[in-house]
């Protein structure tokens, strides 16, 4: 996995970039918060960010923050 920070499968694995390590845990624990709510909604659709938010709700500061690093 070269080109994301985590990825959930249709059969709701969670698959995590290794550098994934390299970065802050704040933003460790966001993306694989990101890819647990993805084994409840699988697209970024409203329903999904609302689930999202009830756990993570700073999860736009952080997916700003996230996006600062290159995957």
């Amino acid at each position: 996995m070269s080109k994301r920070w985590g990825s959930c499968t249709r059969t709701n694995a969670i698959i995590l970039n290794p550098d994934l390590i390299k970065l802050p845990y704040t933003l460790i624990d966001y993306v694989i918060v990101h890819e647990l709510c993805h084994t409840k909604v699988k697209s970024h659709a409203k329903e999904f960010w609302a689930e999202l938010s009830h756990y993570m709700p700073n999860w736009r500061e952080l997916d700003e923050w996230l996006s600062r690093y290159r995957v």
